[in-house]
C-alpha cells in the first residue's frame, strides 16, 4: 500500500523512490511508514509499543484502508 502522505506531498517529485507502507522502528517506538533509498522516508502512523502491535495495525490497514488513522499530509 502506498503512503497517502507521500502521495499528497506536492514537493516530492520522485514518489516511486518511496517504499510501500511497512513497519519501521525508531528510538520512540514502532510505526507504519516508508523507506526512502535505505533511510526512513515517512512516518504515517503514531507509535506502537511493540513490533507485533504495529504489524497487526498494518495488516488491518491493508484489509481496510479506513481502519487506521494515517497522517495524510507532512
Amino acid at each position: 500500500m502506498r503512503s497517502p502522505m507521500v502521495e499528497n506531498a506536492s514537493y516530492i517529485t520522485d514518489k516511486s523512490s518511496y517504499s510501500d507502507l511497512q513497519v519501521m522502528m525508531s528510538n520512540a517506538g514502532w510505526y507504519i511508514g516508508t523507506d526512502y533509498q535505505g533511510e526512513p522516508g515517512s512516518r504515517d502512523s503514531g507509535y506502537y509499543r511493540t513490533e507485533q502491535e504495529a504489524s497487526a495495525a498494518l495488516v488491518k490497514l491493508e484489509n481496510n484502508p479506513r481502519s487506521i488513522l494515517l497522517r495524510m499530509y507532512p
